[in-house]
């Protein structure tokens, strides 16, 4: 099936491509495509990002510009974290446009939650949503954003010891966040690193996003356990994780149970639905404008 139109996400851990089709009112994707810049490496101790890293990402964007030429369908562009926190966007930002022809709209954390919640739920329930740069809780009231994410909370703290994960990374969290009321059920989950701990529980070794274990807190303790035995170089070896998330996915789950347990949640649905789909379905699906594809 041919696409109708793409979506460029350029994340603080990775940059990635969806390709996409409507389906009465909705966007539903046929690919997705996942780059590792690690775009926020370093923004936390210079406040700016780093030159290799801007290079690597407008690098991985051209790439995808260049796939995305044959089709000649519209394409949207946004940046998250690690682009709206860094002191140099603008320099970012310019590099894109100027190698590219593409134009990044730059998302703020309340934005980036409520699209990942228009695409996940019904108008009901709660989203977390765990980012290379942030994380979200996300409920038809109100959309938290905190700039703790994995790519973060690994300079934060580089241990594999659960209880000193725990120990650093709750204390980093808890001076950032203010803690959430209650949150609604079902409680889904979107990005990488909770779509990445539901394809483990589920026992897979090539990524199936239609069939994610539920995770719970039980699971989560013990998956962290598990994965904490293994060396750093065995993580990254794992065909789930590799280099892209290997590294990092220790802080993942523990931002993800500091998540649970300040919300009081049992149970998070992982979705492979994200923000990707409730950005097109918002600025793309219907709009009839090409003036979205932002191109020369």
């Amino acid at each position: 099936m041919k696409p109708q139109f793409a979506v460029i996400d350029v994340g603080s851990n990775s940059v990635r491509l969806m390709l996409g089709v409507e389906e009465s009112g909705r966007a539903r994707s046929l690919t997705k495509t996942l780059c590792s810049t690690r775009l926020a490496s370093g923004i936390d101790r210079t406040g700016e990002l780093m030159e290799d890293r801007i290079a690597a990402t407008v690098e991985a964007i051209d790439a995808y510009r260049n796939a995305i030429e044959p089709y000649r369908i519209p394409v949207l562009c946004y940046a998250t974290s690690a682009v709206r926190d860094a002191n140099n966007r603008d320099v970012f930002l310019k590099r894109v446009l100027e190698r590219t022809g593409i134009e990044v709209l730059v998302l703020s954390g309340e934005a980036e939650g409520n699209y990942a919640f228009s695409a996940v739920t019904c108008g009901e329930g709660t989203v977390f949503d765990i980012g290379g740069g942030s994380f979200q809780v996300v409920t038809k009231e109100r959309s938290l954003s905190v700039p703790c994410g994995c790519v973060r909370a690994k300079a934060i703290c580089d241990a594999s010891d659960p209880k000193i994960l725990e120990r650093e990374l709750f204390a980093w969290i808890d001076a950032k966040a203010r803690i959430p009321e209650a949150v609604y059920e079902p409680v889904y989950g979107v990005g990488g690193t909770i779509t990445c701990i539901g394809a483990l529980l589920a026992g897979q070794t090539q990524y199936d996003g239609a069939h994610l274990q539920e995770i719970t807190l039980p699971r989560l303790q013990n998956l962290l356990v598990t994965l904490s035995t293994m060396t750093e170089a065995e993580r990254l070896a794992h065909p789930l994780m590799t280099q892209k998330r290997g590294d990092i996915i220790l802080q993942g789950c523990t931002i993800l149970r500091w998540q649970m347990l300040h919300t009081h949640t049992d149970r998070v649905i992982p979705s492979d639905r994200d923000g990707m789909e409730g950005i097109a379905e918002a600025l793309l699906i219907g709009s009839g404008n090409a003036s979205i594809k932002r191109r020369k």
